[in-house]
């Protein structure tokens, strides 16, 4: 029996969901050789983009100014093992960094940060984010530009390549994933 594929729309709505579930990608930046440096990172969703936060004297932050080219990946992995192969998905996002200076924008990270995990609250961590030129801390919005989404649940080798329109916000489009993607 062939599978049902997908609409773009459910595709969006499950993106949506992945982000919004898990916590935790690992963050691929470029040091100053140009080379790929990953990083595991806390990931907010504001819908298709996510807010990751650093701090000011740490390396992250200055790869991510220097050179905001990026890719992420955020995956579900099931409790259940190989018995739950066919609940697993995962994103692998290509995008572009923008440090958040905009204290409205910067509230809104800290709120979703807050809402997405909330044992932050308890560290304070969120509690007196300021501009990222008067504190410590700093977060960047990643608009995604490309991905490959992947979803056990439509079948074990499902993938597809999406696009993405309005910085990020919406998807455009997609195509079958295929060789060298």
């Amino acid at each position: 029996m062939p599978r049902s594929e997908p609409t773009l729309d459910q595709i969006e709505t499950s993106v949506k969901e992945l982000l919004r579930a898990e916590e935790i990608a690992a963050l691929g930046v470029h040091d100053r050789h140009g080379r790929p440096s990953v990083s595991t990172m806390h990931i907010a969703a504001d819908g298709l983009r996510v807010y990751v936060h650093t701090f000011a004297r740490f390396r992250k932050r200055t790869e991510l100014v220097r050179d905001p080219r990026v890719a992420y990946a955020v995956n579900h992995l099931p409790p259940g093992g190989y018995g739950s192969r066919f609940e697993t998905r995962s994103l692998q996002v290509k995008g572009e960094a923008s440090l958040v200076t905009d204290p409205d924008e910067i509230a809104l990270a800290a709120r979703l940060s807050l809402e997405q995990f909330p044992w932050a609250a308890d560290a304070g961590l969120f509690r007196h984010v300021k501009a990222p030129d008067e504190g410590q801390q700093a977060f960047f919005r990643i608009d995604p530009v490309e991905a490959v989404w992947a979803d056990s649940r439509v079948g074990l080798m499902y993938r597809t390549v999406l696009s993405f329109a309005e910085g990020g916000a919406r998807l455009a489009g997609q195509r079958p994933y295929g060789a060298g993607e």
